[in-house]
């Protein structure tokens, strides 16, 4: 498996395709927030789609790459 510095990963983040993705992840937790605002109580089923939905493309945007330490 591959390793990934940190110094590769702060470049990878600051590429503008990356920043578009992060923008877009962004924008569907925005809009699944709205829907959930609207429509939360109706179907129990679809505010737990939308609470999953939420909590998954915000860990995509916490993802983080640690210092590399050595095996022994």
């Amino acid at each position: 498996m591959s390793v990934i510095t940190p110094s590769e990963f702060e470049e990878w983040q600051n590429h503008f395709i990356t920043k578009e993705f992060y923008e877009a992840v962004t924008n569907r937790i925005d809009d699944a927030k709205d829907i959930l605002s609207e429509s939360a109580g109706m179907d129990s089923d679809q505010d737990n789609f939308y609470r999953g939905f939420i909590h998954a493309f915000r860990e995509v945007l916490s993802f983080r790459v640690d210092s590399p330490t050595e095996e022994n």
